[in-house]
Formats: structure tokens, C-alpha cells, sequence
């Protein structure tokens, strides 16, 4: 599938066509580390506005029972961030093309075929990658959420908040599982 973007005179008298392949994992790269350089400035600048010592766990109440200091919780926050978007991208993009015979999609007999192996597999590369900028939006919103349930006294978890942080990130990990899905189709015989 390419979508076209429009024509390009390179050469006088000579037009190119620019398109870009959706199944590029190259746009999704540049997306993910757009949104995570957002993200690692976002926090760092925010966490200044939390108190030294970070409420970051909660109970049933929504009142906080653990906390974290304000360099450990920002040092957590990132590493986590990073590390668990990181991680599930290379796992998802790169190990498939070491070893295919793990990966795990839907009618894999037929879309790891020799001739649309390489296809296929640039497709989950990019796809890992978008899975990665979702992580990376997930853990932004419960950042979020802990600035806000710090920002009042005592500190309490905004449960409408961190609900539809969770609910967000569950519709679209559905609509990633979905597309995923539909990328991969039973054949038609």
C-alpha cells in the first residue's frame, strides 16, 4: 500500500513521484523518538513542580500509601519509559527477522513465506514502533496522573484521570491488536 504525497521536479523537465510506503518502519522510528525527546523533556521539566518526596502508589481509597523521592521517582519514570517502549519495539521489530520461526502472527505459514517474508516482517517492525509510541503516550498520561494527585494535600490519586489514562491506552492497544489482525488475514484459498 503507498500513499502518494505529491510530485517533485528534481531535474527541470523531469517529475518524480514522492511516496511513502505506510508499512515503513522509518516513520514510525522518527515517530517514536519525536514523542519519546517530547516525553523525557516533558517530565524533566514537570517534575520540579513535585514535592521532594513523590507519592507514587495509592490504595483502594485513592490516599497514597508509597512513596519515592523526587530524583528516584524521575530517574524510575524515565528508565521505565524508555526501557519498556524500547524493549517492546526491538522485540517486536527486530527478533522476528533472527528468528522466525518464534514469531508468533496470525496464518504465519503464509505471510512468512520466502515471497512475503520481508514484507511482512517490515510491517511488524513498524508496527512494534507505533506499539512503542503508546507506551510512551501511556506512561506521559500517568505522569500526568501523579502530578495531579501530588498537587493536592494529602496527596490522592484523581481516579477519573487514571481511569481514562488506562481506558485510552486499552482502546488503543485494541485498535493496535486489531490492525495487526487485519494485516495478516486468513488467505484466501
Amino acid at each position: 500500500m503507498r500513499w502518494s504525497i505529491g510530485t517533485a521536479n528534481v531535474t527541470p523537465g523531469i517529475n518524480r513521484e514522492i511516496s511513502v510506503k505506510r508499512e515503513d518502519g522509518a516513520g514510525a522510528l522518527v515517530s517514536l523518538i519525536c514523542l519519546a525527546v517530547f516525553a523525557v523533556v516533558f517530565i524533566v521539566y514537570t517534575t520540579r513542580y513535585l514535592p521532594d518526596s513523590v507519592a507514587t502508589h495509592f490504595g483502594g481509597d485513592n490516599r497514597a500509601n508509597g512513596w519515592m523521592s523526587r530524583n528516584g521517582y524521575l530517574l524510575f519514570m524515565l528508565a521505565f519509559m524508555i526501557g519498556i517502549s524500547a524493549f517492546v519495539s526491538f522485540a517486536i521489530g527486530t527478533l522476528p527477522r533472527k528468528f522466525p520461526q518464534w514469531t508468533n502472527v496470525p496464518n504465519r505459514d503464509y505471510w512468512l513465506a520466502p515471497a512475503r517474508r520481508d514484507e511482512s516482517l517490515s510491517y511488524l517492525s513498524a508496527h512494534g514502533k507505533r506499539l512503542g509510541c503508546l507506551i510512551v503516550m501511556m506512561m506521559l498520561g500517568m505522569h500526568y496522573v501523579i502530578l495531579k494527585a501530588n498537587a493536592v494535600q494529602p496527596p490522592t490519586l484523581p481516579g477519573t484521570t487514571f481511569s481514562a489514562v488506562l481506558f485510552g491506552f486499552a482502546l488503543a492497544l485494541i485498535w493496535w491488536i486489531v490492525r495487526l489482525y487485519r494485516r495478516f488475514p486468513k488467505p484466501k484459498d
